[in-house]
């Protein structure tokens, strides 16, 4: 979960600050081993 909360929230402040596509949400959760079912964000 750290991984995961440190390249989730590590950018959030920067005012160069862009939402990421759900494509890009999906390779962060695939690259720190959320890959079951519940993690898909498109079905």
């Amino acid at each position: 979960m750290w991984t995961l909360s440190q390249t989730w929230y590590g950018d959030r402040l920067d005012e160069s600050f862009t939402p990421r596509t759900v494509e890009a949400t999906q390779r962060l959760l695939d690259d720190v081993g959320l890959t079951s079912e519940f993690w898909q964000l498109q079905r």
